[in-house]
């Protein structure tokens, strides 16, 4: 993510002088006042005289020239002095490649160089993939020129756009895009904000007003309670209160809505040619016209704020648009290189042309992706080698390894460095002060980059951050420190680390202030752009190795700053050309020195585990490698040699004083003798110099670094740390930028502290990163009350406790601390997993002081196990994804089944893949959820698994792309599982109990006591099945997961959180999908399963019967539903033995009826007529065979269209005067009119065979008490059936009257009866109801009550969304006359059913 600076770390200081470092101050400026004067000459003197005066006093302060060179600083790392001595050099003929969000060429300064007209910025690509639009599809327009796109809009192509196009046959490509993820959330924000102020308000709030004036009136015209008003009255007020809820509702989903254009492609004589439809109206002329970037190097404004340019991949299969997912870019391209009219403004290298590469992916809100980072690495490769040379990369990018030695990410990383000879320059990160804090990169396997660390000068403290006075430079309190957890060092040098620099047009500012070391890196870069442009100018050969030296042994080494900050200094860009120039022929110019310590390949040595008491020895190996060591002359290896004098700097460091090297590996001993260091941190470094030229500086360094802890006195009551002082209060002082370092051995036991103080701390845990166990926060210090803060750490480690006062804050402190160590935990093996198998769970706890004990136990998300239902590894792109030489990237492409059965909240992660970046083996880790539709719902990469996405009721498919260039490694990882955690709606809490058997028996609890000294053992019951199944865990849940507390302190409740695993019983039976649908528990009762298993099965082909619940959506229902009649008869299972008392004969004729009914709805209909026939002829009063033909009639006589819909296709399309196409019109509506009353008549049957008072009588009965209830329950046991039969008919006949009415064009003729057949419904359901929803929707389309319809159609949605649903809100909203609506909803309806899944 991007290293920009955070909140600042620490303010230490009495109230009234705090400062706290928000980088922004407010300035107050007196200005003259102007007065009236008195008409008599003697006063208007006297008050001339005056107001000079006063002008006087007021102007007298005033200087009027800004401090403009600081804005941008240049003169403190000599960038100002060096171009005034080489105005050449000004990083001419130099390209550098912007690893970040996106660099805007139309910024201020980054249009140009500095001839005014050559453009700054040559390439413009977006790496990560978010702005990929398939193109794969094509489509030829028609003579006129028209076309249908993806959205489902006609456009049309000019007769000028028809004739650029080259394609042999005159096709074209399309595509749709959609735009949100292109530029920042917050320009986004401002995007819609705009929209909805041009386009929505207006008629929106008019809309509103007028729904709410006929609620006003209708209330007026019929007073008195709603409840009581007549049934007909009753429906137009839902009706009038539903068109106001609608109206509300869209002005709340206003925000949300995203916009999708369609894209056109095609090939023309100057390249591929880009149309984005940015009218949404198909109008192609007024279109977006843009050629490829590469080519034209056109960006063009999609709208106010954004603007876009293109590339295309894969003979046009991909396009890809390239936007910018942060200002971050523009501002870091601004400094290494900005152009501007002034030069104190500019960047370093004014000259220097950028490449941007877009790391950030918009999809993750900006975070990079390894994806990204390897495009990018591979499009460097493919410009070194085409000729088109990239010198520096700067990358103001980066995340927190667990560990640095291995990493595919790193390796690529150094064959840029190693192989193509670019000079990689990264920002050290922004996670100060603790020490081993930097980031990744730079610390990767080799220390092949230059890291940087920030610096804030004097002067900038003045322009920038409007300070009252200055203060002495040095450097960020937040900027990240060395050394890296192998050793090695993260920061090379340290730069000015704060700009206010241009930024993009969509933030509608011309510049912002910005800090961090992402502003310090790219200063580094541009200072290296200017060394390149010098020496490429005199023709002088160099290295990344020889720059990145030259800049170590130059700089200015600060004797003031904290060490860990600087690296070797603050840069100084003149002595580092001088030092090139000296140096010219050193044949170590071209080398680099491979320093690898012991077994794990570190880069230096780190000692920080424990008291060191003895002396230790390293086996350091030492390498000389050529650049590009595999094609570099034989001969110079052959002939390499240099003798080398090693110093150590500090005693306690020894090692040889002398070492002769060949190109080779040389291995050396150094000896660590920490026994005589005191508690704290002591650095020291080994450096390796040429005997024969001393004076170029050291050739590499061995750096070292050794904590030495205060232990903690083990018979204290009270484990407390207090600092050594030499005030008389035993007080600390603090000046600004003050950085107090205390470690301390954590006892055994501990499991958090108590301090009284603001604090950042840090333990380093084996294979993890820095920020694993930390804590980083301001806590306000005064005078008169003292602060206290809690924080977690870990028993056996050494705690770095670092406390500084904020660089920005005046005056001088003082303050006192303390550490107190408190701890309660389980000691026994596996004490924080629990398996229910396994019944009883044991707790042995122990406490490293007397703590009173208040466990809780709480379960908080429940994880199903998706397991992979397809795996393909296929090679990818051949245009972007092939490394050089030859090198093709593969994916393996996992695909995975979710179900989410009621909404959730829901976090995915792959668990083999999670949490690694740039450590990780492959270089890709991204999945994208889609909801059955295909519409992305979320995305997530390397850290997913704490960020959870609101999930809807419904299937979903998570799709996981891993990418490698070895099939082989992807080959293994192809049943690799996917997690997905749902947040519990109520957390389910386990109690604890102190004896064993009054856990079983579930008697008395453990809720508190005194632990003190002696081992506690607590016991934990497995959760009983019934808890479990009220729980309403997902189906298929693997385990439960939360946090155990013991402590009663509720400070430390907070934070001595013990992750805790609850391991279920498996299911009984098995779901047909993975993890799906939401059951009652993991342990699987009956019903659950049997629920899972109907939730998921795959589609029967046909019931023997009409089933209870057919699904409103089922195409075979028409726009009905159907309903129970007698039990599904299984066609392939044999006949079912003869019931008690029931003749053979009989048996037999019922399974024959139920066989034959069975093949009604699927048979052809002349077949189902004829079967139909057959059993009616036997069966006269077997009423589901009318219904089963009306299923039939429906499926295949009928199109399933929702009201609206229907009559607008009935008035749009009436038939032509004469002709075939005429006469088949006519043909099919007088088929349509003979299906709809064949249903009319089937239904009738049904209804007038049905006794309906003996329905509603048998349904008032709330209780029967009567004393032959049971015999007459027996009797009329088939009643549900009946009344389902019923419902249905009364629906499908009232569906089937409305529709004849719209042909018919006499809608309001046949109200009365429509109006009959809904009142009979709902005195047996509500009318929301799934066997009756889609005949009240014809009901209300009916009355023209499209509020009623509005809410009809959601309750449809909230089963399932389908196109037509929203077609039918459209069409809803248009026949109100709300036409603002109609856009935005076909806007979503564009965005919320893809043709395909998206790309990755």
């Amino acid at each position: 993510m991007l290293r920009r600076k955070a909140l600042p770390i620490v303010s230490f200081c009495r109230p009234y002088m705090a400062y706290m470092g928000t980088d922004r101050s407010v300035v107050m400026i007196t200005a003259p006042v102007t007065k009236e004067f008195a008409q008599s000459s003697d006063r208007n003197n006297k008050n001339n005289n005056k107001t000079d005066e006063s002008v006087e006093m007021a102007t007298s302060g005033i200087v009027e020239s800004f401090p403009t060179g600081a804005l941008v600083p240049k003169a403190e790392t000599g960038v100002l002095n060096f171009l005034q001595k080489y105005p050449e050099y000004d990083g001419r003929d130099v390209t550098i490649a912007i690893f970040d969000s996106g660099v805007d060429p139309r910024a201020t300064g980054l249009e140009t160089l500095c001839d005014g007209h050559t453009v700054k910025v040559i390439e413009r690509y977006d790496c990560s993939g978010c702005g990929d639009v398939d193109m794969k599809k094509k489509v030829t327009p028609d003579e006129g020129g028209s076309l249908k796109g993806l959205s489902g809009n006609t456009l049309k192509l000019s007769p000028e756009l028809m004739a650029l196009n080259t394609d042999p046959d005159k096709s074209v490509r399309v595509g749709l895009k959609s735009f949100s993820d292109l530029v920042p959330s917050k320009i986004r924000n401002n995007i819609v904000a705009q929209a909805k102020l041009k386009h929505w308000d207006k008629p929106h709030k008019i809309a509103t007003a007028n729904a709410s004036r006929k609620i006003v009136e209708f209330e007026s015209q019929n007073p008195g309670e709603a409840s009581k008003l007549p049934w007909e009255k009753k429906i137009v007020k839902e009706n009038l209160d539903f068109e106001l809820e609608m109206l509300n509702s869209y002005e709340k989903v206003y925000g949300d809505i995203k916009t999708s254009y369609d894209c056109i492609l095609f090939p023309t004589a100057n390249g591929w040619l880009t149309i984005i439809d940015t009218t949404e109206q198909g109008d192609l002329e007024q279109a977006l016209r843009i050629g490829e970037y590469s080519r034209t190097h056109e960006t063009r404004n999609v709208d106010d704020f954004l603007s876009v340019s293109v590339n295309v991949h894969d003979e046009g299969n991909v396009l890809e648009v390239v936007g910018m997912c942060s200002p971050h870019g523009t501002h870091v391209s601004s400094i290494a290189s900005g152009n501007h009219s002034s030069r104190d403004v500019d960047g370093v290298a004014p000259n220097a042309k950028i490449v941007s590469m877009t790391i950030g992916d918009g999809r993750l809100g900006s975070m990079e992706t390894g994806t990204a980072l390897v495009r990018a690495m591979t499009k460097v490769m493919e410009l070194c080698r085409d000729g088109k040379r990239i010198d520096v990369i700067n990358m103001s990018y980066g995340e927190h390894a667990n560990w640095s030695n291995s990493g595919r990410i790193g390796a690529l990383m150094n064959e840029v460095v190693n192989k193509y000879g670019v000079v990689w320059v990264a920002s050290a990160g922004n996670h100060g002060p603790a020490l081993c804090t930097v980031g990744t990169p730079p610390d990767i396997s080799q220390p092949s980059l230059i890291g940087v660390g920030a610096y804030v000068s004097p002067q900038m403290m003045e322009a920038e951050y409007a300070m009252r006075e200055k203060l002495p430079g040095n450097v960020y309190t937040w900027t990240s420190r060395d050394p890296c957890i192998d050793g090695g060092q993260g920061v090379t040098v340290c730069a000015p680390g704060g700009a206010i620099a241009s930024v993009p047009q969509f933030t509608m500012s011309k510049s912002q202030l910005m800090n961090g070391t992402s502003m310090a890196a790219p200063h580094v870069a541009g200072a290296v752009a200017l060394l390149i442009s010098g020496l490429k100018q005199q023709n002088i050969e160099y290295s990344p190795y020889s720059i990145k030296r030259a800049i170590s042994v130059t700089a200015t080494k600060l004797g003031y700053v904290d060490p860990f900050a600087q690296g070797h200094g603050l840069l100084n860009v003149e002595k580092a050309f001088e030092h090139l120039m000296e140096h010219r022929q050193s044949k170590d110019n071209m080398l680099r020195f491979s320093v690898r310590v012991g077994n794990n390949q570190a880069k230096g040595i780190h000692l920080r585990q424990g008291v060191q008491r003895r002396f230790i020895d390293y086996n350091v190996n030492i390498e000389p490698i050529f650049f590009n060591d595999k094609e570099a002359d034989p001969k110079d290896k052959f002939n390499y040699n240099v003798r080398l004098n090693l110093i150590a700097s500090q005693t306690w460091v020894q090692c040889g004083a002398f070492l002769d090297l060949s190109y080779g590996i040389r291995s050396i001993v150094v000896r660590i003798d920490p026994t005589g260091l005191q508690p704290g941190v002591h650095s020291a470094v080994i450096r390796a110099y040429d005997t024969d030229c001393v004076q170029k500086g050291a050739l590499f360094e061995i750096p070292v670094t050794v904590v030495q802890p205060h232990v903690l006195e083990s018979d204290h009551s009270k484990p407390v740390f207090e600092p050594a002082s030499t005030k008389g209060d035993n007080s600390v002082e603090f000046q600004p930028n003050t950085i107090q370092r205390d470690f301390i051995l954590v006892p055994e036991h501990a499991t958090w502290a108590v301090g009284k103080f603001f604090v950042h701390t840090n333990q380093l845990l084996p294979k993890q990163s820095c920020r694993k166990l930390e804590t980083m926060k301001i806590v306000p210090v005064g005078s008169e009350h003292e602060a206290t803060m809690v924080f977690k750490v870990k028993s056996g480690k050494i705690l770095e406790l670092c406390i500084a006062k904020y660089w920005s804050n005046y005056g001088q402190s003082h303050l006192k601390y303390s550490l107190l160590f408190r701890g309660v935990e389980a000691h026994n093996p596996n004490a924080y997993v629990m398996h229910a198998g396994r019944g009883i769970h044991k707790l042995e706890v122990e406490s490293l002081v007397s703590e009173d004990l208040q466990p809780l136990l709480q379960l908080k998300n429940a994880a199903v196990v998706l397991k992979p239902t397809e795996a393909k590894i296929s090679p990818l792109s051949a245009t972007r994804d092939v490394i050089p030489d030859g090198r093709q990237v593969y994916q393996n492409l996992l695909v995975f089944n979710l179900n989410v059965a009621k909404p959730a909240e829901v976090a995915l992660y792959a668990p083999i893949f999670n949490d690694m970046l740039y450590e990780a083996e492959f270089e890709s880790q991204m999945w994208m959820l889609f909801d059955a539709n295909k519409a992305l719902v979320a995305t997530g990469d390397a850290h997913s698994h704490t960020f959870f996405t609101k999930l809807e009721k419904g299937d979903y498919t998570v799709r996981l792309q891993v990418r490698h260039e070895k099939r082989e490694l992807l080959e293994k990882i192809s049943e690799a599982n996917l997690v997905a955690a749902f947040k519990l709606t109520n957390m389910l809490a386990l109690d604890l109990y102190e004896n064993y058997n009054q856990c079983i028996v579930g008697g008395r609890k453990f809720v508190s006591g005194l632990l003190r000294g002696s081992t506690r053992v607590l016991y934990i019951a497995p959760i009983a099945q019934e808890r479990l199944t009220k729980a309403n865990l997902p189906a298929q849940c693997a385990w439960l997961s939360g946090n155990l507390v013991f402590p009663q302190d509720e400070a430390a409740r907070r934070v001595a959180l013990h992750p805790f695993n609850y391991i279920l019983n498996p299911s009984e039976k098995k779901a047909n999908t993975n993890g799906s649908s939401n059951g009652s528990n993991a342990a699987g009762s009956p019903a659950a399963a049997t629920v899972a298993v109907a939730a998921n099965a795959a589609k029967p082909k046909a019931p023997a019967t009409p089933q209870a619940a057919t699904s409103v959506n089922n195409p075979a229902a028409g726009d009905g539903v159907t309903v129970q009649s007698d039990p599904p008869v299984d066609s392939n299972a044999s006949p079912a033995s003869p019931k008690k008392g029931k003749a053979n004969a009989d048996d037999y004729a019922e399974s024959l009826r139920d066989f034959q009914c069975s093949h009604i709805a699927k048979c052809e209909l002349e077949m189902a007529e004829k079967i139909y026939n057959e059993v009616v002829a036997a069966h006269p009063k077997h009423l589901p065979a009318n219904l089963l033909l009306i299923q039939n009639i429906e499926s295949t006589q009928l199109k399933v269209q929702l009201p609206l819909t229907f009559a607008n296709a009935q008035k749009t399309s009436p038939p032509p005067e004469g002709g075939e196409s005429a006469d088949k019109q006519r043909e099919d509506q007088k088929k349509m009119r003979s299906a709809l009353e064949r249903i009319v008549k089937l239904a009738d049957k049904v209804i007038q065979e049905t006794d309906v008072e003996a329905l509603l009588s048998y349904y008032g009965l709330k209780n029967d008490t009567r004393s032959d209830a049971a015999k007459i329950k027996t009797y009329v046991g088939n009643m549900d059936k009946q009344k389902n039969n019923l419902i249905e008919a009364l629906s499908k006949k009232g569906i089937a009257l409305a529709k004849l009415a719209v042909l018919d064009d006499c809608v309001k003729d046949r109200l009365a009866e429509i109006n009959d057949l809904y009142t009979e419904i709902i005195k047996f359901v509500d009318a929301n109801d799934t066997k009756a929803i889609q005949f009240a929707l014809w009901h209300a389309y009916a009355n023209a009550h499209y509020g009623r319809m509005y809410k009809f159609v959601v309750k449809l949605i909230e089963e399932k969304r389908t196109r037509d649903h929203f077609e039918e809100l459209a069409a809803i909203n248009g026949a109100l006359g709300h036409e603002h609506i109609r856009t935005v909803i076909n806007r979503m309806m564009i965005t919320a059913f893809p043709s395909s899944f998206r790309l990755f």
